[in-house]
């Protein structure tokens, strides 16, 4: 799914839904290759096996065609299925795990919030703990238009996040995202990404969101965006996409998340009943004391059909 970002990023910006689906793990139409230095180009890292959209002049390794991104592409794919298909068995017979999400307990009683389009599609759902327990969910609310989705497991969660408060200043901030970034296979343990909210808020269909400069990946899509005092301030479900920015506005951006904000995630929590822990900023911690804080209240989303 693609939408539209309003200013400042100007009209033609364009983002892209983040849940690490195989088939769909480079969502958009690589550009031809070319040498011109200002051109995008198809980059790729034969070390890696992994093709990157780039500018002609930053691209230090080979520039391959489409047709050969899309080999490339198909093979990463294909390790990725293989990978899924390897991970424990089905809830129920006859059911194949398809993608993977982050979602984060929020309150006592089992109850997570992820993304709405990470289980919208899911004939079951999957929430694994970082212990490694693994149990069914089931929806207790979702609201497409904001893509947020409230699961309900039946497990006694010991730790849950807690928000900043909606009142509060959430850009120009030092964050970390925590949750099952994609790295070439399906991610089995969760990972922490560094990053920045950017200087202002963002408007779009869904609603207010905190713009984030970091390595957003699928698999990110429903995990916490966590301030420097461990508060979450919003939870990821977009990044940009570069390829369809740059045909529109002839401007690469690149590393740019966003995530809905608290005053969107606040209110869904309260419409469905779910009292969650507020606070006001506390003193900065270390990355691994932020990591360490909000390991066990991630978990890791599984759609099965």
């Amino acid at each position: 799914m693609i939408s539209s970002i309003s200013q400042p990023w100007k009209q033609g910006f364009r983002f892209l839904i983040c849940g690490v689906i195989p088939g769909l793990i480079l969502l958009a139409q690589l550009p031809a290759a070319s040498a011109e230095s200002g051109a995008v180009v198809n980059c790729y890292d034969a070390g890696r096996d992994q093709v990157q959209v780039k500018r002609a002049a930053d691209c230090a390794q080979e520039i391959v065609s489409d047709a050969d991104a899309e080999k490339i592409r198909q093979r990463r794919i294909q390790r990725i299925q293989e990978k899924l298909n390897g991970q424990p068995e089905a809830l129920s017979p006859g059911k194949r795990l398809v993608s993977i999400g982050t979602g984060f307990f929020v309150a006592p009683g089992g109850r997570i919030l992820t993304n709405n389009h990470v289980i919208a599609s899911c004939g079951q759902i999957s929430v694994t703990t970082t212990a490694g327990r693994r149990l069914e969910a089931t929806v207790a609310a979702a609201s497409p238009a904001f893509d947020l989705a409230l699961l309900k497991v039946d497990f006694e969660n010991e730790s849950h996040a807690t928000f900043a408060r909606r009142s509060d200043q959430l850009t120009d901030l030092p964050v970390v995202l925590v949750g099952y970034p994609n790295q070439g296979i399906a991610p089995i343990k969760p990972l922490l990404t560094p990053g920045r909210t950017l200087k202002r808020y963002q408007v779009s269909r869904l609603g207010v969101m905190v713009p984030v400069q970091a390595d957003v990946r699928q698999g990110n899509s429903g995990g916490p965006v966590i301030d420097e005092s461990g508060r979450v301030i919003g939870v990821i479900t977009a990044k940009i996409d570069t390829v369809s920015t740059y045909k529109q506005t002839g401007k690469i951006v690149r590393g740019v998340g966003f995530a809905v904000s608290n005053a969107v995630v606040l209110g869904f929590l309260e419409n469905n009943h779910v009292r969650t822990g507020t606070a006001g900023a506390g003193a900065a911690v270390s990355q691994a004391q932020l990591f360490a804080t909000a390991r066990p209240y991630i978990v890791r989303v599984g759609c099965w059909q």
